[in-house]
């Protein structure tokens, strides 16, 4: 198979990143293979049919992996809202919020929802503060209203949002939200990747897509990557192997890490075990 050039980066990522704007792509893409792969790494240490262990690592390596590969960039803050398990990344006002529209690659993007449930009241502030201004919003038919059981949902979702609010509060008013929407499985791990700026159109977690790019994979390889020698052309040179190892920690970013590389004071504000 031949190798393809990596894609000129939009105006879009460049307004966001500037001239790191193909760095950035690059790192979401090797963050979020390497959270795929520990997750498939996972399921079959299971050896279980269930897929338990693959969802939960998934789940906690997206954040975990996307935390390690920018840490120590400038322009990098972490940020962990009250109850959330995990940090949320933070670059250049920026904010990162990775999920699985699919667990395969025919599914559109146009498709994709926040989760397979109800949204949480985090998911739906963070939209509500961080992206851009709602459009339109669809009403849900809700044949479940004034039960107690919803009364009592609807009351531990105002404590939610009263608990996250004041660390989200801390975070530039001009931070934007960028979802990075992924399809994947336990049997082919990463198989499309996307970013852009989207609204959150019901609580079922349904979005609208303002913008939309897909990321190509390839862009976390280093011999594609716009560094690479522009003395000869990718087609013209010999065939890349695909051996794959497993990196050292120390070696996942595509950033050269700098300073003391610890967590923002606006990560540790609740950074409870």
């Amino acid at each position: 198979m031949r190798g393809t050039q990596v894609s000129q980066m939009s105006s879009w990522a460049t307004e966001r990143f500037g001239e790191r704007a193909a760095q950035v792509r690059g790192q979401l893409a090797a963050s979020l293979l390497e959270a795929a792969g520990n997750a498939r790494d996972a399921q079959e240490s299971s050896r279980s049919g269930k897929r338990y262990a693959y969802g939960s690592t998934l789940m906690a390596r997206r954040y975990e992996a996307l935390l390690d590969g920018f840490r120590g960039v400038p322009g990098f803050q972490a940020v962990r809202p009250h109850g959330s398990p995990h940090h949320l990344v933070v670059l250049d006002g920026n904010l990162f919020l990775p999920f699985r529209y699919a667990e395969d690659d025919t599914t559109p993007i146009s498709e994709a929802r926040v989760g397979d449930g109800r949204v949480s009241a985090l998911v739906r502030e963070l939209f509500n503060r961080f992206g851009p201004a709602p459009s339109y919003y669809q009403e849900a038919l809700d044949l479940t209203a004034g039960l107690p059981q919803e009364a009592e949902a609807e009351e531990a979702e105002l404590a939610e949002l009263a608990a996250a609010r004041p660390v989200l509060a801390q975070l530039p008013g001009d931070t934007r939200l960028i979802p990075v929407a992924y399809a994947a499985n336990a049997q082919a791990g990463l198989l499309r990747l996307y970013w852009g700026e989207a609204e959150l159109i019901d609580d079922m977690g349904r979005v609208h897509w303002v913008h939309c790019e897909q990321i190509p994979l390839l862009s976390a390889l280093p011999w594609v990557t716009p560094a690479a020698s522009s003395a000869q052309r990718f087609d013209e040179g010999d065939e890349p192997g695909l051996d794959l190892t497993r990196r050292p920690a120390g070696e996942r970013s595509l950033f050269p890490v700098t300073g003391s590389g610890e967590v923002t004071p606006i990560a540790a504000a609740d950074d409870r075990s």
